[in-house]
């Protein structure tokens, strides 16, 4: 049994690609590392017994766990020491930074009236009984598209009837509301998000999106709203 992550020296590995947990992942020492398009894909190979284990977020991974009880498990050390923080992404220029800033107040907002604890308590807690407060009545000051991945759950997945659900949905649309804009969300792969961005496609990015270095030579980030630190996943 491993004990550390000492022991993952040499192993087969699947990770969502152009995830942190790639990134930790490739720099295990001998590592044979497969990234997929979806952390559920990663699931998959793992219990075909073509990797050893998946290293993911937290949260996505207890949520894989919980989709496979009986088959899958959670290790009870993390993948890497360091947690890492979750942010809003906008564009690296004058419009991007004044757009952060808009969030960062509305951010400011949804702690402060409680909302920010009760999406918490929807999505990341699973508590049945979580009520959301009604959305804020707004004069539209326009459209904003938000860039995501609906491969994330708990952050951001789709139902059964294919509609973006999860924390940073519900998160997004109030912080939206508050701000004043109407959302659009575009669900697409993780490691496009970024030129997404960068073109004009979408707005803002929402999407587990931890902030790293390299990162934030590309975008502007909002005041972090969530920690995370990245777990891992065998058979049980």
């Amino acid at each position: 049994a491993w004990t550390s992550v000492d022991d993952l020296k040499g192993a087969k590995i699947a990770v969502q690609e152009g995830t942190t947990g790639n990134d930790v992942a490739s720099a295990i020492e001998g590592a044979e590392v497969s990234a997929f398009k979806a952390v559920a894909q990663c699931g998959m190979e793992l219990m075909n017994g073509r990797v050893d284990c998946v290293i993911v977020d937290t949260n996505p991974a207890q949520s894989l766990v919980d989709a496979n009880p009986d088959a899958l498990m959670l290790l009870p050390f993390p993948a890497s020491e360091e947690s890492e923080t979750y942010a809003i992404a906008t564009q690296k220029n004058d419009e991007g930074a004044a757009l952060a800033e808009e969030f960062n107040a509305a951010m400011a907002t949804l702690n402060e009236n409680g909302t920010f604890d009760a999406i918490v308590d929807k999505n990341i807690s699973k508590n049945e009984d979580a009520q959301l407060p009604e959305l804020p009545a707004y004069e539209s000051k326009g459209t904003l598209v938000m860039g995501t991945n609906c491969e994330f759950e708990p952050f951001e997945y789709l139902d059964s009837q294919g509609n973006p659900q999860g924390f940073d949905i519900d998160y997004a649309k109030y912080l939206c509301a508050t701000m004043g804009y109407e959302l659009e969300i575009e669900n697409m792969n993780f490691d496009a998000l970024p030129a997404a961005l960068q073109t004009g496609q979408v707005d803002f990015l929402c999407a587990g999106l931890s902030v790293t270095e390299e990162r934030l030579l590309q975008m502007d980030f909002t005041d972090n709203y969530y920690e995370s630190t990245q777990a891992i996943v065998v058979l049980k």
